[in-house]
């Protein structure tokens, strides 16, 4: 888990995911909305059937749609490779069958996104401090702070402090 500048944890492979998404390698539909790429009356007779090496196949409902389609190609392909710092498509090819009613996932790579899932990792808890008794003198000293809150902050501090015993350790 990484934290931002705000406190709140996200989840690396979560945002990892949504990068991917977003990335035309992993979309399931690289080229775009159908509808909005060729209108809604040519979306109801054709549909996008595969795009595998830059070559994009068409399906037309009839003959009649698939001559219309073919003279309509360079301007789809253009449409499709608009603001893409590299072509998505270099070719179409149109051909006759049935139309689905749905697109289909012309990215077969898209489907491991979908099998991704988020990992958890542990995260190391920090060691405490272990807790040692308050000495004689310090006991004094609390009952001696007029404010309780005070007395209390005083003891959980005092008996965090590292005693004498070792090299590294502060002197009380």
């Amino acid at each position: 888990m990484n934290r931002t500048d705000h406190g709140t944890r996200i989840k690396v492979g979560a945002l990892l995911k949504g990068f991917l998404e977003a990335h035309p390698a992993f979309v399931a539909n690289p080229i775009g909305d159908w509808i909005d790429l060729v209108g809604e009356q040519v979306a109801r007779y054709s549909s996008p059937g595969s795009l595998k090496n830059k070559v994009l196949v068409v399906i037309a409902h009839d003959s009649v749609w698939k001559h219309h389609l073919e003279q309509y190609r360079q301007i789809l392909a253009e449409k499709i490779n608009a603001g893409r710092p590299e072509p998505l498509v270099e070719k179409v090819v149109i051909k006759v069958g049935e139309v689905q009613g749905t697109e289909p996932v012309l990215n077969p790579a898209s489907k491991n996104l979908e099998k991704m899932k988020a990992k958890r990792f542990r995260v190391h808890k920090k060691k405490k401090t272990p807790v040692e008794k308050l000495t004689s003198e310090e006991q004094l000293l609390i009952k001696s702070l007029p404010d309780p809150e005070l007395r209390k902050l005083g003891e959980r501090l005092l008996k965090r402090v590292p005693s004498d015993d070792g090299p590294d350790t502060c002197s009380r």
